[in-house]
């Protein structure tokens, strides 16, 4: 299911990414260390990950 969405579309929210909990996966950024790191939100069990794809 991951493979066709492009890495835009996962930021811009095209299509609506579903987790394997059944919530929806919100791309977030957070600025630390002074670099921009995004990493991937499940909105219904709150689980993160670096990509999209480990959560589904």
């Amino acid at each position: 299911m991951a493979g066709n969405v492009s890495k835009n579309a996962h930021r811009e929210g095209a299509k609506v990414l579903l987790s394997r909990w059944g919530g929806e996966i919100k791309m977030k950024s957070v600025f630390e260390n002074g670099k921009l790191r995004h990493y991937a939100v499940c909105e219904k069990s709150g689980n993160t990950a670096r990509k999209a794809k480990d959560l589904m």
